[in-house]
């Protein structure tokens, strides 16, 4: 018997170790949730793989640079012809003398040839097709840039949450020992017939209702606990601990105009914006140089052998050739007029952008004011709500308020605390939004 108690033990010794082992805990500052949150982001590697195209593309425009190189080689071997001759009706026709007779025993043709070409001219067409990819290339980078800050917020404003939600159950939990503790004193009361069943019922009904907001509480932290891990690409089992050390920290506010000023500088929404519309620019110089003619250097090696007719090796050619496409000229001005309105579109999106830009900032200048100022109210909302408690319990054990009221004031001193966890975690969440919007986060 006791032999079997002593296994049971063991095993559940192990399984508990194994479970602990399995559930690793994870101590993060906001710092380093993120770079977790940046370095495991699906939206940032998308965005760095556009990154990588646009520089395969400029990759590609500087190869236009260089002659164009080709090599060709043709072999046939043919059955034995039927060849005949014009001179053959006047008697001549089987005569091996004659310089076409060979082409009857012809069974072998071999040619080399190796051809460059090297484009002069093309209406610069191929370095306005190399400058628009750069463009392209710097705006997918800003774009990329503008992705790692808004993976930089989401994570920031996850880890702010989370906290608000661990701090609300931490004071639900404390409230809810109160709460117990008062329903066993009034039980106590109860039974010696010093309170009314009424008020111990009411005491009851109350510290359920913390009970179940406690139940709320434990599935959101649980909920957001499980998006964290999942959004800093750490283990699902991971239990996260939040290291709250300088997370309150904040800079004091600037000025409005310092703050517009530089986020016009530094958002990189508006960089790439630019950056797209100097890369139309060059579209239209590209389309515009259909109606120009081309011009480009040639070179040629040439060997031919075809046996008992001729061997060429060594043929050597050089020369300029000419092209100009007069339909492509006459149809040229369709494709100008699509690359202009490509500029437009570009120059219209590029202000858009910026009138967007000024309205952000300016919302999350004067959300991160209020957030400030709300938070400075519920701190002292703390204070008013102790003292309104502790002047409420008084007065309730010395029979100078009824229970009802007390409850309230309990009610009021817990919302009170939320309040304040909620502002705080609000403050900083509108504090990176700031950041944020101006480009330095």
């Amino acid at each position: 018997m006791y032999r079997k108690i002593s296994t049971l033990i063991v095993i559940t010794g192990v399984l508990a170790g194994i479970h602990l082992q399995a559930q690793s805990v994870k101590r993060l500052t906001v710092k380093e949730a993120i770079d977790l949150g940046v370095a495991n982001s699906k939206q940032l590697i998308v965005s760095n793989a556009k990154v990588k195209e646009a520089q395969a593309k400029v990759q590609q425009a500087q190869d236009k640079v260089i002659p164009e190189v080709g090599v060709s080689g043709t072999y046939l071997h043919l059955n034995t012809p039927t060849v005949s001759m014009a001179n053959e009706a006047s008697g001549n026709g089987g005569s091996s003398d004659s310089p076409l007779a060979a082409l009857s025993n012809i069974h072998d043709v071999a040619l080399l040839q190796v051809s460059a070409s090297w484009p002069v001219f093309n209406g610069f067409k191929t370095k306005n097709t190399k400058i628009m990819n750069e463009y392209l290339e710097q705006a997918a980078q800003y774009d990329a840039q503008t992705t790692r800050s808004n993976v930089a917020l989401t994570t920031a404003k996850a880890i702010y949450q989370y906290y608000e939600l661990l701090e609300t159950r931490k004071t639900i939990e404390e409230n809810l020992k109160q709460e117990q503790q008062r329903v066993t004193e009034f039980k106590n009361q109860e039974e010696q017939n010093l309170l009314a069943r009424n008020d111990r019922l009411k005491a009851e009904l109350q510290a359920n209702n913390v009970e179940l907001a406690l139940t709320d509480v434990n599935n959101s932290v649980k909920l957001a606990e499980y998006n964290l891990t999942i959004l800093l690409g750490l283990p699902e089992e991971t239990t996260l601990e939040l290291d709250t050390v300088g997370m309150f920290e904040l800079a004091a506010l600037t000025t409005w105009d310092q703050y517009l000023q530089t986020g016009l500088e530094n958002r990189t929404e508006l960089k790439s914006a630019a950056v797209q519309l100097k890369a139309g620019e060059s579209g239209y110089k590209i389309a515009k140089a259909n109606r120009l003619p081309t011009v480009a250097l040639t070179a040629g090696y040439v060997n031919a052998f075809i046996p008992n007719v001729v061997n060429v090796t060594n043929a050597l050619n050089g020369g300029v050739s000419l092209k100009y496409s007069i339909t492509g000229a006459l149809h040229a001005s369709h494709g100008m007029q699509e690359a202009r309105s490509r500029v437009e579109q570009a120059e219209a999106s590029r202000q858009l952008a910026t009138d967007q830009v000024k309205v952000d900032i300016r919302g999350k200048y004067l959300n991160c004011q209020k957030s400030l100022e709300k938070l400075a109210i519920t701190k002292k909302a703390i204070d008013q709500a102790e003292e309104n408690y502790q002047i409420s319990q008084n007065k309730y054990k010395n029979g100078l308020l009824i229970l009802s009221d007390y409850l309230e004031a309990d009610v009021a001193l817990l919302q009170a605390r939320i309040n304040y966890a909620t502002a705080r975690a609000e403050s900083m969440i509108a504090y990176y939004e700031l950041q944020n919007s101006v480009g330095t986060l």
